[in-house]
């Protein structure tokens, strides 16, 4: 018998009714994500972010947009952390040709692909800087060619005010959704299954919240609700699975020959940045999302047995604004709707719904790094024996 505090066997009886219902195999790599307020529409960024957060090793996430590793900026320092063959493109176009370029490619719309880089500046230098075109054009051809120094292209313009994109946004996840599967389960806690130890994350399970948002799992009223017959029905009209590839600025064989190579080169060695402290077991970039759970016009019901005397009842009411379990969607004019309602023996129903042609994001799937960069690992070998047939 589980001696876990209520309210956690709850959340993890949930977490396997929801992952079965989404029609995920026992072990799958499902996070749930919360709180799950609705999709800022038509924003891209809003979207992107859950792409940029590197999720923690836990069956929740308490998702925070802008807190927590960012796969971008994590990224960044890698890149700067590697060593590349020599390029004197700055040197050879001089500084105030340099800033110039810059500032103009920083603020192209679309941003190029590293591959474009080269035609776009020799297009741009013969106007503003024709004695330099040529050569640079040249170095920055030159540093496609070796996987570092193409990282380091394809992040040039992003250094001023542009943030990383994805290869979908807002409206191909709006397409999407309008045509993907509905889905729907229940859930009895007397009779869940509420053993995760054989999850992804071997039950490891941190940062979920209690019976609102932002309230402890062993708080009084948390406890009582779980401790209660919880009976849940999910239905959601539409569920989708999105999936989205880092923008122009991820460059996947840099990632893979990083990780490929524990020390040595292309590892700065003078860099506080290292294999370790970026892949080992405390590192910033262990795991990535790479897809997003995505629901649209969602129905829930859930009930407790458990009896609520006044105080509870009004501390409940009081905190609802919060977002209540499971899915802690708090009203918004955006389009989600969370009520609570207590019946005559004390019991409680909460009910949760969201209106049509409103994205809500519920979870997303996990890979470790090892898995994410494979593609570029086994790509670097072939590239490296590839290379040393070559040679005379």
């Amino acid at each position: 018998m589980s001696t876990n505090p209520p309210f956690v066997n709850l959340q993890n009886g949930f977490y396997n009714a929801l992952s079965q219902g989404l029609g995920f195999a026992p072990g799958s790599p499902f996070q749930l994500l919360q709180p799950s307020p609705p999709l800022v529409p038509n924003s891209n960024e809003a979207l992107w972010n859950y792409f940029n957060n590197i999720p923690p090793f836990s069956l929740t996430q308490n998702y925070i947009s802008s807190g927590g590793n960012q796969f971008f900026s994590d990224y960044k320092g890698l890149i700067s952390a590697l060593v590349a063959p020599p390029n004197t493109f700055q040197q050879d176009i001089g500084t105030d040709a340099y800033n110039s370029w810059i500032a103009y490619v920083t603020r192209l719309n679309p941003i190029p692909a590293p591959n474009q880089l080269p035609n776009t500046f020799l297009s741009w230098a013969m106007i503003f800087f024709p004695g330099v075109a040529q050569i640079g054009a040249q170095d920055l051809s030159a540093m496609l060619l070796d996987p570092i120094s193409q990282a380091g292209l394809a992040l040039m313009p992003y250094f001023g005010a542009n943030a990383p994109n994805w290869s979908l946004g807002y409206n191909d996840l709006v397409t999407q959704l309008n045509q993907a599967p509905s889905r729907g389960f229940t859930l009895d806690s007397q009779t869940m299954n509420s053993n995760v130890s054989n999850s992804w994350t071997s039950g490891s399970n941190s940062g979920f919240f209690g019976l609102w948002g932002g309230s402890s799992y062993t708080s009084t009223q948390s406890s009582k609700f779980a401790s209660g017959a919880v009976n849940l029905t999910a239905a959601f009209e539409h569920i989708l699975t999105f999936v989205a590839n880092p923008g122009n600025w991820y460059t996947s064989a840099a990632m893979g020959n990083a990780f490929a190579n524990q020390s040595g080169p292309p590892w700065n060695p003078k860099s506080s940045i290292n294999w370790q402290n970026t892949f080992g077991s405390n590192g910033n970039m262990q795991r990535f999302a790479v897809n997003l759970i995505v629901a649209e016009r969602m129905f829930i019901t859930a009930t407790s047995s458990a009896t609520f005397d006044t105080a509870d009842r009004t501390t409940i009411q009081n905190n609802s604004g919060a977002g209540l379990w499971p899915f802690y969607s708090t009203n918004s004019s955006s389009g989600t709707t969370t009520s609570c309602d207590f019946n005559s023996d004390g019991s409680i129903t909460i009910t949760i719904t969201s209106q049509p042609g409103v994205p809500i994001v519920i979870g997303c799937s996990v890979i470790p790094v090892a898995q994410f960069v494979g593609h570029s690992v086994e790509g670097e070998k072939k590239f490296l024996a590839m290379r040393a047939q070559a040679r005379p």
